[in-house]
């Protein structure tokens, strides 16, 4: 029994809460405040780090699960993602999958009513990237302008370059237009 107190202070070393004190992006590394004690930098665990990789920093004041290997703190690692009074969860929905950044921003998919949204502040703006093509399978609605560098096609029409049949002189209506 004389060996108990050791063990029990050994597991109290081991898993600590703490609160993210500074983080070092360009390093991918953070300090914890466990109490009055501030570790070095540190790693924070990512979610994934392979050929999928997941960036997502923590934020100073974030809580997080500080666990030290053998009681070592300076081999510890933060294991973020801990709700708290200063960071609550963004919602209470079960079925509902949601990313909510720091300006507000939103992704989310609610599986029980298959809806996807992607909620921008103000201001922000959106890039889609798809050198081989992008498709859009259902109908579409702008709220807004649409802007095309090159050419808009439609049943093979296009919006650039199309003519119309059936022309007349004077105030009569031109056909439909016509793939050129």
């Amino acid at each position: 029994m004389s060996g108990t107190p050791d063990i029990q202070r050994l597991i109290g070393d081991v898993v600590r809460f703490g609160t993210i004190a500074s983080v070092d992006l360009a390093a991918a590394r953070c300090t914890v405040a466990v109490g009055e004690l501030e570790t070095a930098a540190v790693p924070w665990i990512a979610g994934r780090a392979g050929d999928a990789r997941l960036w997502s920093p923590p934020s100073v004041g974030e809580q997080v699960l500080l666990l030290c290997p053998e009681g070592d703190i300076a081999a510890g690692v933060a294991l973020c993602g801990i709700y708290s009074d200063a960071n609550p969860a963004p919602a209470s929905v079960a079925g509902l999958m949601l990313l909510r950044f720091g300006d507000g921003a939103i992704l989310s998919y609610d599986a029980d009513g298959h809806a996807l949204v992607a909620r921008l502040v103000p201001d922000a703006t959106a890039h889609i990237v798809a050198p081989g093509g992008l498709t859009i399978d259902g109908p579409v609605t702008v709220n807004g302008t649409v802007t095309a560098t090159e050419d808009v096609k439609t049943a093979g029409v296009s919006l650039k370059n199309h003519v119309h049949d059936k022309v007349q002189a004077g105030g009569a209506m031109s056909g439909t237009p016509v793939a050129a």
